[in-house]
């Protein structure tokens, strides 16, 4: 805060202060509440898979709560400042309405006096000269608190310029923000898209090993059937060559008796 700010809180009421404490109080629990908001998120974030998506969510939540700390910031400080400008603003209108009376009355108090002053002694011009002499000293302060009331609607001027290049600025700081959640939204989308190319990728080669596995079922199937097919055969062979060993032998020995 400025030290014209500071001096400004300085010359303020016992009620102003405990309101400006408030208000600094209110703020600071806002605060502690965006960390706590902050501090659930980043648990949250934790259990999520993605590390990348995270550090994106994390990036967007720190630009949010910047945002959120800005604008409570800034509208706090605006409020109080436009309270402590308006205030002084009145007390000093009131202060010039009442002083611009007082010597209103002063002036129409003199005029009577010194019109029963001519009224009632010529001798005492002089004391009229002098009392005329006062009255000028009189229009030259109120002179100069004209001067200072031009002087305070300057002040005031220059509060709402410096109150309209805040704002712009303020406008210029969301721009920004906007512009960093829209390439943030765009790597997401990106992210999300390059996500579900690999899951289709993935999906197309578990495919291709499920259907790798069903015909190598097949062709195991098919070998296992010639296989068992060939041992019949193989086995048929056999007995047909043992048969004919039998009868050879038998033959032999019938014939050898």
């Amino acid at each position: 805060m400025s030290q014209q700010a500071s001096t400004r809180r300085a010359n303020l009421s016992h009620a102003q202060q405990s309101k400006l404490r408030a208000d600094d109080r209110r703020r600071e629990i806002l605060r502690e509440e965006n960390v706590k908001r902050l501090t659930a998120e980043k648990l949250l974030e934790a259990n999520m898979a993605s590390e990348e998506r995270v550090e994106n969510k994390r990036f967007l939540c720190r630009l949010q709560l910047e945002a959120r700390e800005r604008d409570m910031d800034q509208a706090l400080f605006q409020e109080n400042e436009a309270r402590l400008l308006k205030e002084q603003q009145l007390e000093q209108e009131e202060r010039l309405a009442k002083e611009l009376q007082r010597m209103k009355m002063e002036k129409l108090r003199d005029e009577k006096f010194r019109q029963q002053i001519r009224e009632n002694s010529v001798e005492l011009r002089e004391l009229e000269a002098k009392l005329k002499a006062g009255y000028m000293n009189r229009e030259r302060a109120a002179q100069l608190a004209e001067k200072h009331l031009l002087e305070v609607d300057e002040q005031n001027r220059e509060a709402e310029i410096a109150k309209t290049m805040r704002e712009n600025h303020n406008k210029a700081l969301e721009a920004q923000t906007a512009k960093e959640r829209e390439r943030y939204d765009e790597s997401v989308r990106h992210q999300e898209q390059l996500e579900k190319q690999l899951l289709e990728q993935e999906k197309k080669k578990q495919d291709a090993y499920e259907e790798f596995l069903k015909e190598k079922l097949m062709i195991d199937e098919i070998v296992r059937k010639i296989y068992e097919e060939d041992q019949r055969e193989l086995e048929k062979k056999l007995g047909k060559q043992r048969a004919t060993q039998r009868y050879i032998t038998e033959f032999k020995k019938k014939r050898d008796e």
